[in-house]
């Protein structure tokens, strides 16, 4: 027999009217406490009245202005937003959010998160809670597409990352291996006769011939598609389109379109130069060259006559069976080598400045006594390894990453700090529509951490690295691929042909500074700036990998 206490009708209404009533104050001063440790948090001075301190940001080279601020305020701060726009809530999230209009958000600052455990726990923990903001999002889709970088929502972010995971499995790219070897030393081949064919010291722009080395990899192992060294009509169509649409947003121009967008995303839909020459390349991949793959391999796909290790052919597959439609389909086939192209650009120009380094990384692929294979690029060759961590430590492809809160969240930070009112915290809650920046370049780079942080110095990750709570959690303790569900699902392909292609151009060639040119390589708040090195042929006789 149960028993169970009855309250008179009126005593329950009361006791229901109590609680709600005490709910709704905590709820209150939730909200009043949040609101007040956002605007307390430190603020660095200089701001401008129009551009915040966002002008500052892009003025000064990547990362410098967020290190001074770091150096000054602590891991934890706040800046200034132009326009006064603190917030930015997607409107596609603004149904999941915790109120119903992003105009009720908290303030008119953005939260710079330089802290370890804090970014660990938006990218690792609540990646999902911080979509891209509507800033940032049309700018992945230009360039990129609309594919699994652009894609939000943990349904179908898993669903998309399910079906394009598999062929960049460690079993794949080894499967890869001998193909990326083939698309790599017919670029490098080209370079070699480049190079004896101009006179000596002759200056050669390196990206032109990384973007070409990096385009004809992805070409044949991702997509079946001979880019023919990165000489045929679409590969030229492709490096143009890119290399036009870098221009417009290093300019002053494009921070302004940049600042503009923010305050009024619909100018993502007007044919505005700044913004609409982002998506030349995959305007150029998806009218042209896309459809051609596709109808090349569909015919093969049905038929079974293609495994499903290369990307496309699962895409295909995926299409074929309905899981994926005609126009997603499309989005996929966007060439992703970019920032591979840029890594070992930068390498290179370390090297020059270097030769110290780059004779002891060349006599390490020397004394190895054959080419490199597969198991050796995984474990016999550290200080390629540590090259490759410095080069991604000092000049990530992303600078700066922007997210936006969707959910009130409490995040945890390692480093307390102090609000206006002398209070120290250390968990910072934040409300729906909350600006996160996290300075990449800044952290990878604080002397607090790293000692001497501007030096190039490869030997560092071969002795012990700074404590590990100092340090982020994603790939070599760096955010080079960002961090957590949502981090670069190539990075075993970027990093397999990045020491291909590095190996193969340090068998032929030696590298040596231009001082005019090396004064400044890179601008703002992009690291796509061209970097031209004098170099000379080290080895004349052309070596094959084959």
């Amino acid at each position: 027999m149960a028993f169970g206490i009855m309250f008179p009708a009126s005593l329950a209404e009361q006791a229901t009217s109590v609680i709600l009533v005490l709910a709704l104050l905590w709820a209150a001063s939730s909200v009043l406490r949040s609101k007040s440790i956002v605007q307390a948090l430190p603020v660095p001075s200089g701001a401008e009245w129009v551009w915040g301190h966002e002008k500052t940001v892009f003025m000064k080279e990547p990362g410098r202005a967020c290190r001074e601020w770091i150096h000054i305020h602590g891991l934890t701060f706040k800046i200034k937003a132009a326009f006064r726009v603190g917030h930015d809530l997607p409107s596609y999230f603004i149904r999941q959010a915790d109120f119903t209009h992003p105009t009720q958000a908290p303030d008119v600052r953005q939260l710079v998160l330089g802290d370890p455990l804090g970014i660990t726990h938006i990218l690792q923990k609540k990646v999902y809670d911080y979509p891209h903001s509507e800033v940032v999002r049309p700018r992945v889709a230009r360039l990129l597409g609309q594919g699994l970088g652009w894609v939000e929502g943990e349904a179908e972010h898993k669903r998309m990352r399910h079906m394009v995971s598999p062929s960049f499995s460690h079993e794949n790219i080894k499967a890869m291996s001998q193909d990326i070897a083939v698309a790599s030393v017919q670029v490098i081949d080209n370079l070699t006769l480049e190079v004896q064919g101009s006179s000596d010291g002759a200056l050669i722009n390196v990206l032109d011939w990384t973007a070409k080395a990096t385009l004809n990899v992805i070409g044949r192992v991702v997509f079946l598609h001979d880019f023919q060294g990165g000489n045929s009509d679409d590969a030229q169509l492709i490096l143009n389109a890119r290399r036009r649409g870098v221009g417009p947003v290093l300019q002053y121009a494009g921070f302004l379109t940049l600042m503009l967008l923010r305050r009024f995303p619909i100018l993502n839909k007007l044919p505005i130069s700044a913004i609409q020459s982002q998506g030349l390349a995959k305007t150029v991949i998806q009218s042209g060259v896309a459809h051609e793959m596709i109808r090349r391999n569909e015919a093969l796909v049905a038929n079974k006559q293609l495994q499903q290790k290369d990307l496309l052919t699962r895409l295909l597959s995926a299409h074929s069976t309905g899981k994926l439609s005609h126009e997603e389909l499309l989005e996929q086939v966007v060439s992703g080598h970019e920032t591979t192209t840029q890594t070992l650009g930068f390498t290179v120009f370390e090297l020059a400045r270097h030769p110290v380094v780059q004779e002891r990384l060349r006599t390490e692929l020397a004394e190895l006594g054959h080419e490199p294979t597969y198991d050796d690029f995984q474990a016999r060759l550290p200080y390629l390894d540590a090259v490759l961590k410095e080069t991604l430590r000092l000049y990530p492809g992303l600078p700066y990453m922007e997210r936006t809160a969707i959910r009130a969240d409490v995040i945890p930070l390692r480093e307390p700090v102090r609000l206006s009112s002398g209070e120290l915290i250390s968990a910072l809650p934040v409300l729906p529509g909350q600006v996160v920046l996290i300075p990449i370049i800044a952290i990878q780079r604080l002397d607090a951490v790293w000692k001497d942080a501007d030096t190039f110095r490869p030997d560092r990750w071969l002795h012990d690295l700074p404590p590990s709570e100092a340090l982020c959690t994603g790939w070599a303790n760096t955010l080079a691929f960002s961090d957590g569900p949502r981090s670069c699902i190539g990075i075993r392909l970027a990093i397999y042909q990045y020491k291909v292609i590095l190996t193969q151009m340090m068998d032929r060639f030696s590298y040596s500074s231009c001082v005019e040119i090396s004064a400044k390589v890179w601008k703002n708040a992009s690291l796509n700036a061209l970097s031209l090195m004098r170099r000379k042929v080290f080895n004349s006789k052309s070596t094959s990998m084959l």
